[in-house]
């Protein structure tokens, strides 16, 4: 039996991260020593600024250029390189086991989090996961972790696995909030085409529901976590290829939405159209919220779209789709 790692890591992807880091835009705030900036002074690389000598100090850090300038004893700050949390939200509903082989957009979002879970690892940073599947929620891995164990038991979630019915997103945020460490890193894996399905199925609004998942994820970063949405797509939803006269017959993977049938020439354009504003609103809203967006087609080249994704988590600008084969 394939090694879960390998089988979500295959060789050209890992050749690809073997010397990358995971780095996050803003400074986060740890109590051992990693590859991030830190939010307090300390032992690090990179000058931060001075301050007075206070007696106590280590004599080794004392400036005695910048001394000699200003007739007083003055110390060199550094930026404290600290540990990062990192909490994978992943959605698990049957809509994320659309697509077939690799181009999979659960195998895709498999590879997303076991290679930047690899990466937060070596640099000893913790890593934790929650699952929303079949209406509940998989908090088994939700503490951070930092041991060598912890990326083959994560790969066995997406291996093991099947994604089915519905995913409680409700429910996977108040698992997660409170177990969240300050400026933590959030990510939020999912299609989100669908995601307020289980609330609109109760009778809340469609609109409505999909708000309030922005929402809880908005306070998630309000409370000083970064909070980035990997949305995996497949080509198929992206395009609709379905052009033929002959009816088709949409069934609804997360079982809460009724059966659509109609011609699949006259259903395209509506369906582009739909497609297409809820983008837009998904897009904007994160925009206003402060949330990083960034959009995945599941048969894109994944060490490509990895590299991509760290610049865009280090704060490099960039479209929401990463690579031309993000483009509808």
């Amino acid at each position: 039996m394939q090694d879960p790692v390998e089988r979500l890591l295959p060789p050209a992807v890992r050749a690809a991260l073997a010397r990358r880091e995971l780095l996050v835009r803003r400074p986060v705030a740890g109590g051992r020593h990693g590859v991030h900036r830190s939010l307090r002074p300390g032992v690090g690389r990179d000058f931060r600024d001075y301050r007075a000598y206070v007696p106590g100090d280590d004599p080794r850090r004392l400036d005695w250029r910048a001394a000699a300038r200003s007739d007083r004893l003055v110390v060199r700050q550094t930026e404290s390189q600290e540990e990062l949390t990192i909490t994978w939200l992943v959605d698990g509903s049957g809509g994320m086991g659309y697509g077939e082989g690799e181009a999979r957009k659960w195998a895709r979002a498999g590879t997303v989090v076991a290679a930047l879970s690899s990466l937060a690892l070596r640099q000893a940073d913790g890593v934790g996961v929650v699952i929303g599947r079949e209406g509940s929620v998989d908090a088994e891995l939700i503490d951070a972790s930092t041991r060598r164990d912890r990326l083959r038991a994560l790969a066995g979630r997406f291996v093991g696995a099947e994604p089915a019915g519905a995913c409680p997103w409700e429910a996977m945020l108040e698992a997660a909030a409170p177990r969240l460490r300050p400026r933590s890193l959030v990510l939020a894996v999912s299609d989100f085409l669908d995601p307020g399905a289980g609330q609109v199925a109760s009778g809340e609004g469609e609109r409505a529901a999909d708000e309030a998942l922005l929402r809880g994820l908005g306070l998630m970063r309000a409370a000083g976590s970064d909070v980035v949405l990997i949305q995996i797509l497949h080509r198929d939803e992206l395009s609709f290829p379905w052009e033929q006269p002959r009816v088709l017959r949409l069934e609804d993977p997360r079982g809460r939405r009724p059966l659509v049938e109609g011609p699949g020439a006259s259903m395209r354009d509506a369906y582009l159209e739909r497609l297409g504003a809820h983008l837009r609103w998904l897009e904007g809203s994160c925009e206003r919220g402060g949330l990083l967006l960034v959009r995945l087609v599941s048969d894109g080249d994944p060490a490509g779209q990895l590299i991509d994704l760290l610049g865009r988590l280090a704060g490099a600008p960039s479209e929401v789709s990463l690579g031309e084969e993000g483009r509808a």
